[in-house]
């Protein structure tokens, strides 16, 4: 695939365009929020066509795969400061009042009877399964021959952008932080459960909430396997739903962010169909 772009590139570079004019409108030009943003945007685009000009070379697909996943995680970052920037305020009273609604209480709430040490171990361990998958499936698609690589990258970074745009519609900081009076106990437990909490106080991006990233991109991975490696596919779903339970059991998320987070897959599966991709083909 020389010159054309790859359907990832055009939404990350469509979400940053559309991101960056928003942030010119409500912080201005001068906002050094706006700045970084449209900074970001300007060098993944440049990028972008530079190593598509550059296809020939012996590997710079790869290098040009790679910065996909750059620049995704640079928008993801950047939400803990265009959050505040665009005058977005968190929606946590409403994602609380929808699990309210639902299920009478916030399912993290309600499962904090079960948060013992070695529980929570399990499931900060279940919690970073989600970041190991992701990385050790990119790896392998990015060594392999390049119709997997392509395959990979465009499943899974076309769907990053719509779950990042999720963030903006409903902007929440989470039941632990905004609710802290519904929990009567401390998560406790060994080095997985430190390193889990240390690994996302320094990762979050504060507004990461609705849909439940590890719902949904978990979910792509999945189905993206289901058809591509089924042995990893049937290895991973006991994992996956561990993963989508920790999300609860480590209160990091409402319940309605993983429904949110389903929708959005089978959202993703609709658009893959319209677009005659069905396959990963």
């Amino acid at each position: 695939m020389p010159e054309r772009p790859y359907p990832h590139e055009l939404l990350l570079a469509a979400f940053g365009l559309l991101l960056s004019s928003a942030l010119a409108w409500t912080a201005g030009l001068s906002s050094p929020v706006t700045q970084t943003v449209v900074g970001g945007t300007v060098l993944f685009m440049g990028a972008t066509a530079l190593l598509a000009r550059l296809d020939g070379v012996a590997h710079v697909f790869r290098a040009r795969l790679l910065l996909a996943y750059v620049a995704t995680f640079f928008f993801y970052a950047s939400v803990k400061q265009t959050v505040p920037a665009l005058g977005l305020s968190p929606r946590d009273a409403w994602l609380l009042s929808a699990d309210t609604a639902l299920f009478g209480t916030t399912p993290a709430a309600w499962l904090q009877r079960w948060s013992t040490p070695w529980v929570n171990e399990l499931f900060s361990a279940s919690y970073l399964a989600f970041h190991v998958y992701l990385h050790l499936a990119m790896a392998w698609a990015l060594v392999g021959p390049r119709a997997r690589a392509e395959r990979f990258f465009t499943s899974i970074f076309s769907a990053y952008v719509p779950g990042i745009v999720g963030y903006y519609l409903l902007p929440a900081v989470g039941p632990t932080a905004a609710w802290p009076e519904l929990f009567t106990t401390a998560i406790e437990g060994g080095w997985l459960t430190r390193l889990n909490a240390f690994v996302v106080a320094s990762g979050s991006s504060t507004y990461d909430l609705f849909p439940s990233l590890h719902t949904y991109i978990t979910l792509v991975l999945l189905d993206h396997d289901r058809r591509q490696h089924p042995r990893r596919f049937r290895l991973m779903l006991p994992v996956a739903v561990a993963i989508l339970m920790s999300t609860l059991m480590l209160r990091y998320h409402y319940a309605v962010d993983l429904l949110a987070g389903a929708l959005w897959f089978l959202a993703y599966r609709l658009g893959k169909a319209w677009f005659g991709q069905p396959s990963d083909s």
